[in-house]
């Protein structure tokens, strides 16, 4: 197989990390870099890598992660954010800003309103029914999250994604942590952990590609 057919095969859902080991910083930014290069609808981007390697802070979040054992085993803990739909309406920084980066002119205001106003469109009228904008921009962190996990494969460091956890109680940590955060404009998509495994991977339970796999022709 080549390298990164292998890195599929190597990564699971790893229960238990090796607490004597740690990423190094070169890998660790790696890993971030396949998040941030990461396609998004729109490329909007609408995402935000907060990472803990402090032991304490693990800790606190183990609790609000109901408890689960690689929140504090792992190197580090990854939470990735998503921006609510506060950032999104036509007259916020974030829009502006994500939308007049592509323009020939960046301070173009017509254009800016323009391009701003295509995208709230979008988010009225283009969804799928019962989808909000802060729906759609959840959905987005999980490109980023896939891309992180198999970079980290990649490179031999395990990983787990986690989506059990009290949403406002993490939103509640990183605001006594970091004080310029606000849950008013990020929420919590799902958690990554990131360590070296200290047990054996089972093989992975798969449908075959037949059983997945759909050709129109």
């Amino acid at each position: 197989m080549d390298k990164l057919s292998l890195a599929f095969e190597f990564r699971h859902a790893c229960k238990r990390f090796d607490e004597s080991k740690k990423i190094n910083h070169e890998d660790l930014e790696a890993i971030l870099e396949a998040g941030r290069l990461s396609p998004s609808s729109f490329g909007m981007e609408p995402w935000h890598f907060v990472v803990v390697d402090n032991a304490d802070i693990k800790t606190e979040l183990r609790a609000v992660c109901y408890n689960q054992e690689q929140v504090t085993s792992c190197s580090h803990y990854v939470i990735v954010l998503y921006r609510k739909a506060s950032n999104f309406t036509s007259q916020s920084h974030y829009l502006r800003q994500a939308v007049a980066r592509t323009l020939p002119d960046q301070n173009d205001q017509t254009s800016i309103d323009i391009a701003c106003q295509d995208f709230i469109n979008f988010t009225k009228f283009g969804l799928a029914n019962g989808l909000t904008v802060n729906h759609w921009s959840e959905m987005q962190d999980y490109l980023a999250a896939a891309n992180m996990m198999t970079a980290a494969a990649y490179r031999g460091i395990d990983s787990c994604a986690i989506g059990g956890f009290e949403h406002d109680k993490v939103i509640q940590i990183l605001e006594k942590h970091i004080p310029q955060f606000s849950g008013e404009t990020f929420g919590v998509g799902l958690c990554l952990a990131f360590g070296y495994r200290i047990n054996e991977q089972q093989p992975h339970i798969r449908w075959s590609l037949q059983d997945v796999t759909t050709y129109l022709s």
